[in-house]
């Protein structure tokens, strides 16, 4: 539809390698002409089928920059038409996002210079480039909150992007060119420390 489109494959076997089907366009009831990429779903607790995604749609839907939207799976099979996710978007490019399989918590990539005002004050500033940003809630049924950034422990004055997390939530697999690589965007990891 123009710029980049979100396709879809299925497979009846998750436990079948070989079994997706040939990709489809999502067509324009959720893609656009502007750019919609770095696609993430999940089936949440509520039993809804959501798709999150980044696009670049100019105002008024969105910010005009990059800006992260869902999409939810209708009875007929198919995405409903996307929704801007104000409280995970900015002025600034927002990207990636990551949703863990409870649909609790989201990971996002952002260029944003500091957490919006509405965000606590302890919230650590970024480090500089591309930064991962984590949001939470509750419940399915409630807004995310403030994305707040992961800080130095995670993020560097490098680009870091691309979140991914492990089925069990405890591994944060990410795209860094920081000091340490081989030049490039290299894959780093980072364990979470569970709590008591």
């Amino acid at each position: 539809l123009g710029g980049l489109d979100l396709y879809i494959s299925r497979r009846v076997d998750r436990n079948d390698d070989q079994g997706w089907s040939t990709p489809v366009n999502l067509g324009p009831a959720v893609n656009s002409a502007a750019a919609d990429v770095g696609p993430d779903y999940v089936e949440d607790e509520a039993g809804s089928t959501v798709l999150y995604f980044t696009s670049n749609r100019p105002a008024p839907a969105g910010f005009g920059a990059a800006d992260i939207y869902v999409s939810r799976l209708g009875a007929d099979g198919s995405f409903g038409s996307p929704v801007l996710v104000r409280e995970l978007s900015s002025p600034s490019g927002d990207a990636r996002p990551a949703i863990r399989t409870d649909g609790l918590e989201l990971l996002l990539h952002s260029n944003r210079p500091a957490p919006p005002l509405s965000c606590p004050a302890d919230s650590p500033t970024p480090s500089g480039g591309q930064d991962l940003w984590v949001s939470t809630r509750a419940t399915v049924a409630e807004t995310w909150s403030c994305p707040t950034n992961l800080g130095s422990v995670v993020n560097s004055a490098s680009n870091d992007l691309q979140a991914a997390l492990s089925d069990d939530a405890e591994e944060l697999l990410f795209s860094s060119n920081r000091p340490g690589g081989f030049g490039s965007d290299d894959i780093w990891t980072s364990k979470r420390e569970k709590g008591p």
